[in-house]
């Protein structure tokens, strides 16, 4: 779903039924959670910014 708001309809689909989806379902699922816990009241710090470079930087190490 967030592919298709973000314009993204066509890898959205191609994704929707792969295993890349389900990974994505569970990924946005878990990720509030996760940074709630590991950040705490540092989360307040965060800046839209830095959201292009922590993609890329997750993608990698996936990719290891």
């Amino acid at each position: 779903m967030i592919l298709a708001l973000s314009g993204q309809e066509d890898l959205a689909c191609e994704w929707m039924h792969r295993e890349m989806g389900e990974f994505l379902e569970e990924f946005f699922t878990s990720l509030p959670v996760h940074l709630q816990r590991t950040l705490e009241r540092r989360i307040e710090n965060l800046r839209p910014r830095w959201a292009n470079g922590t993609s890329q930087i997750v993608a990698r190490m996936l990719a290891k």
